[in-house]
């Protein structure tokens, strides 16, 4: 199953992923209230997401994993998570998280200028350190329920509420604006897409271990997925 919302956009630091199979629900009645009235659509999306990751995304991870060095690995996701700080600190600032604006601001300016684009995280060494965020946080700071659960076509399992969130990360996002926002194809629409395509890669790499641990002892993984999802999102 593909499980990208539990790695946000550029945060796909093997520790960040925030989630292992231990600290999934074990009650059955708690695994069963879930808010899903669209569980029909969302097993069958849910299939039709498997049946890519296993055709497609799946085995180019596992071929990453091998083939790239750890240390390039951690190169990649300190990048990824670098690039896209300023839709994180555009987050902060609309949740009035003034603390994390600063650290995730001047991390990202040291980071840039002193760490080879963030490739190395030199920032977090000298206490600059930020947390994750989205737009489905800020909503929710905002008030907004999670709403129901839904599966979205790739991307995965997430609530109604990150739904809308992912649906408007883009517009949001400075570095998405200035690289793709104007119509026709350019070096900096080209370079935006590569490694956001990138950073999805890693994290598919971060999550082999949780989904292969669900595959395996879940007697549904759907029901254990949905569960540990909207626990994420209360």
């Amino acid at each position: 199953m593909v499980l990208l919302y539990l790695a946000p956009c550029g945060m796909a630091k093997n520790d960040d992923v925030g989630w292992s199979f231990d600290d999934s629900p074990s009650d059955e009645n708690v695994l069963a209230e879930v808010y899903d009235p669209l569980e029909p659509f969302n097993r069958l999306m849910s299939q039709i997401n498997n049946a890519i990751d296993k055709m497609f995304l799946k085995p180019i991870a596992e071929i990453y994993r091998v083939l790239i060095p750890m240390i390039l690995q951690k190169a990649i996701e300190n990048f990824a998570y670098n690039f896209f700080s300023p839709v994180r600190v555009i987050n902060f600032a609309l949740q009035k998280d003034s603390e994390n604006v600063v650290n995730t601001f001047f991390g990202f300016l040291v980071n840039t200028f002193f760490g080879f684009f963030g490739a190395f995280d030199v920032a977090s060494k000298i206490g600059l350190k930020s947390r994750n965020t989205s737009l489905g946080d800020t909503l929710k700071k905002w008030g907004a329920g999670p709403g129901p659960y839904i599966v979205l076509p790739v991307l995965g399992p997430t609530s109604f509420r990150g739904a809308i969130g992912k649906a408007f990360h883009m517009r949001l996002d400075p570095i998405a604006v200035i690289s793709l926002m104007r119509y026709g194809k350019n070096t900096r629409n080209k370079l935006y897409y590569i490694i956001y395509g990138t950073d999805l890669l890693a994290k598919r790499v971060s999550l082999l271990d949780i989904m292969k641990e669900i595959e395996s002892f879940s007697s549904d993984p759907y029901v254990t997925t949905r569960a540990s999802v909207m626990a994420l999102e209360k």
